[in-house]
């Protein structure tokens, strides 16, 4: 009996001075590692803690924007952009003068929009003829004026006992502070951007509303934003495509990288969602943001599907941005169904094949606005 005890002690003893060494490895490991600027990373950590160091080459901010078809590649959709003349804010429309189906999904906590409740399954609006999205925060809705004004001169809108009344929803990014100087969109300028509309290829990057858009805002230095487009046929089915004007508080990433965001003072990236897991107390600013979006496609679609294929599109904003939908956020994405799809595609079966790739095609168009802003 006594053997046994002294046997057990024994054991316990010989485990004990090995957790002992153990732990003094690893803390040995830790403290070098440190000391020489190494930083300790976990199997379970997931891609959006790691700490990126830089922008990788290829994918710096700065060259000239491309033109792309984007959501032109939608048969009745039209896009136009126009500036104020110091290129730091503007505003894009994207035209379907013959009426698409429209449906919003509105999730940041500083919105600014118009006409949005018509949307909304149950009120008696069908059919948009546009869709505004516009630089100058709250005071850039008033460039929907302008663009009503284009659509009723040409007959296109419901016809109502008082003329053509077209429904033009509206949503604003936060310029202000790039655009300091410049003049605010307003009625001219949404005309002019309709005026330029058109079915071809669209300028992307820092243009249109797209112009003053600035990312990666909590901590460190703001990078430039933009406006990026993306589309994609689902073989057999509906085409789905994105336009977005990306001007957020968050980081930008494309994949496990960030490719736009705050910067440090050596222009490394501060990985903002990092930055708040350590513990960070986010800045107190009162600048605000917002990324906002068009997604339309030839769908089949009744406003509420098309508004619940908004709200799935969100998905997209999620994994391209982050952190997002803040308070500092206005994030809104519209979506319009132009209904020409032939496939047979419809109701729930329809809502998850355009809602997953509208969620596909808008965290493309996000990379693609601020790998082509400058």
């Amino acid at each position: 009996m006594r053997i046994a005890r002294h046997a057990i002690r024994h054991r316990k003893k010989k485990l004990a001075v090995r957790k002992l060494k153990k732990s003094q490895f690893l803390i040995g490991k830790c403290l070098s590692a440190f000391k020489h600027g190494v930083k300790i990373r976990f199997k379970s950590d997931r891609s959006i803690l790691k700490r990126p160091i830089g922008p990788s080459p290829g994918s710096l901010i700065g060259g000239a924007g491309e033109a792309s078809g984007g959501i032109t590649n939608i048969p009745g959709i039209l896009v136009g952009h126009a500036e104020d003349e110091s290129k730091r804010t503007g505003c894009t429309v994207v035209l379907c003068p013959q009426g698409a189906v429209p449906g919003v999904d509105v999730r940041g906590g500083f919105p600014g929009t118009e006409q949005t409740d018509a949307l909304h399954p149950g009120t008696a609006t069908e059919l948009v003829q546009a869709v505004l999205l516009t630089g100058g925060s709250n005071f850039g809705l008033a460039a929907a004026a302008g663009v009503m004004d284009w659509l009723a001169e040409r007959g296109f809108g419901a016809q109502t006992e008082g003329g053509v009344l077209p429904t033009v929803p509206a949503a604003v990014i936060f310029d202000l502070i790039y655009a300091k100087g410049a003049s605010r969109p307003d009625a001219a300028m949404g005309y002019a951007a309709s005026q330029t509309a058109n079915a071809g290829p669209v300028a992307e990057g820092s243009v249109g509303a797209g112009a003053g858009a600035t990312v990666g805002k909590i901590y460190g230095r703001p990078m430039k934003g933009g406006v990026g487009m993306a589309s994609w046929q689902i073989p057999g089915g509906p085409r789905v495509a994105a336009i977005a004007v990306v001007n957020a508080v968050g980081d930008i990433w494309e994949h496990d990288r960030i490719i736009a965001g705050a910067l440090q003072p050596d222009d490394t990236f501060v990985n903002q969602t990092r930055a708040i897991l350590e513990g960070e107390p986010p800045s107190d600013s009162r600048s605000r943001n917002t990324t906002i979006a068009v997604v339309a496609t030839t769908a089949k679609l009744t406003k509420a599907e098309a508004s619940r294929v908004a709200t799935l599109a969100h998905d997209g904003m999620a994994r391209a941005i982050s952190p997002v939908h803040t308070q500092a956020d206005g994030d809104t994405i519209f979506c319009l169904a132009t209904g020409t799809d032939t496939s047979g595609l419809v109701g729930n079966n329809a809502v998850t094949a355009v809602g997953t790739v509208a969620a596909v095609v808008l965290e493309q168009a996000i990379i693609q606005g601020v790998k082509t802003a400058k």
